[in-house]
């Protein structure tokens, strides 16, 4: 018996059915192929972080731990030419701890006499230095700061030792040690790496007062602040309008977070993850930092470049001109310098934070400027822009060449004309030769790296 097999027409409303959910499924297996995709480049680039914090807090427990030995060293030479080995390697030494602290997510920490010490270790030594070459003796006072500062050294060395020690042991990751930054506060039951270096802030109550001839020295860091000299003072309620104003937050947002006294006194306010500064004097924003966590990188340094120049401008901030920027945490940091006509005024600095992930601003210090900004009457040059290029090693080939305005190590500033040079394998070199004196103020490298353009 032979069975006839009858056909069944497919039925549209089938077919659009089942079309449907092939097409859903697709979407849902593309959705998910890019949700995995994301969470994995996201892992990644968490990883990178996490081992930059490592990297740069591995080299500060060695910078420090070096600056400890040479210190100590440094009380026992006897001669010039050693104690200037010894400062030499202070002074790197001093630079490459500032590097490495600043690559640290503090968040809003503040750190101060922490950063202070790094600065005036190697400045101070530096000083030193140039006067026993001049044939001068180091005083007994002199070598109880050095011995003082060797205190200072070892107890940041052994605190660096101790959180190196905790991440290496599984009791504490880098993940904690930003988030516990972030919030300024200590989780119950783990241990985290602001704690210990708040700790060791609390612990500058016998720090000696530095007096010598250098760009850290106390009796530089106490001067006035000239822009903000004959201000009229505005009242924490004023101050509160004006933080609204330049951050866009509601004033009932702004929460009151104390007074800032030093140089600069200043209202503090903050929010979730906002803090801001403005001067009791003049009403001027001179800092502000938004701690929230950064993302993936959407843009490179020339568009955060942009979005900074586009902050200055918006906030009636001119005349601004930027020199050089660095890359770290998924923020591009740019120098801005105040352009007098067609003079560069590299005293007058203002340093703006682009997230790279959005271009947000969340990093605004205005400090040097209001610090150093004055109307200056510039002095005409006494030699001429090819007199001063005369000066400059045959070494080097001059590629470019303006005017400009540095501060010297004693808190003054020089008129000197700035010449980018090419040196040996086309090693790139600043120099700065006196518009009167036809002196060589400063001699400057430029390292350009993948985090930046910076300056040795």
């Amino acid at each position: 018996m032979i069975t006839t097999l009858k056909y069944r027409p497919f039925v549209p409303g089938i077919r659009r059915k089942v079309r449907i959910i092939t097409f859903s499924i697709a979407g849902i297996l593309v959705l998910f192929g890019m949700m995995c995709s994301a969470y994995v480049q996201s892992h990644q680039y968490q990883m990178q972080l996490e081992h930059s914090y490592q990297r740069a807090l591995d080299d500060l427990g060695d910078y420090m731990n070096s600056i400890d030995v040479s210190l100590n060293k440094g009380m026992y030479a006897g001669t010039a030419s050693q104690f200037d080995t010894l400062a030499t390697e202070l002074w790197m030494d001093s630079s490459g701890a500032k590097s490495s602290l600043g690559q640290l997510p503090m968040g809003g920490m503040n750190l101060e006499k922490t950063n202070r010490f790094i600065a005036q270790v190697g400045d101070f030594s530096m000083a030193l230095s140039r006067k026993v070459e001049e044939g001068q003796a180091i005083t007994e006072e002199e070598h109880e700061n050095m011995e003082a500062l060797a205190g200072y050294a070892k107890k940041l060395s052994e605190l660096i030792t101790s959180i190196r020690q905790e991440i290496n042991d599984g009791n504490m990751s880098m993940e904690q040690m930003q988030e516990s930054l972030k919030n300024l506060q200590e989780p119950e039951g783990e241990p985290t790496i602001n704690s210990g270096f708040l700790d060791f802030e609390e612990q500058f109550t016998d720090y000696p007062t530095l007096i010598y001839d250098g760009p850290f020295s106390d009796h530089i860091q106490q001067k006035e602040a000239k822009w903000l000299k004959g201000r009229e003072e505005i009242d924490r309620g004023t101050a509160r309008g004006l933080a609204s104003q330049f951050t866009g937050e509601s004033t009932m947002d702004l929460k009151d977070a104390g007074e800032e006294s030093g140089t600069i006194p200043s209202y503090n306010f903050t929010t979730d993850t906002l803090t801001v500064n403005v001067t009791k004097q003049g009403g001027y924003c001179s800092w502000l930092l938004n701690s929230r966590e950064i993302g993936m990188p959407t843009l490179d340094a020339q568009g955060a470049i942009e979005k900074a120049k586009q902050y200055l401008e918006d906030h009636g901030i001119t005349s601004m001109e930027e020199s050089y920027y660095s890359t770290s945490g998924g923020i591009c940091t740019i120098n801005f310098a105040y352009q007098q006509g067609s003079v560069t005024c590299y005293t007058d600095l203002i340093k703006v934070g682009v997230a790279l992930d959005d271009g947000q601003v969340v990093m605004f210090d205005a400090r040097g400027y209001l610090m150093n900004h004055q109307d200056r009457a510039l002095e005409s040059a006494s030699l001429t822009k090819e007199q001063a290029q005369e000066k400059l090693s045959s070494y080097l080939t001059v590629q470019s060449a303006g005017v400009a305005l540095i501060p010297t190590d004693a808190g003054s500033e020089n008129l000197c004309y700035e010449f980018m040079c090419k040196g040996k394998n086309d090693q790139k070199v600043l120099v700065y030769v006196n518009c009167q004196t036809g002196e060589e103020e400063q001699i400057l490298i430029l390292l350009e790296t993948e985090g930046g353009i910076l300056t040795i």
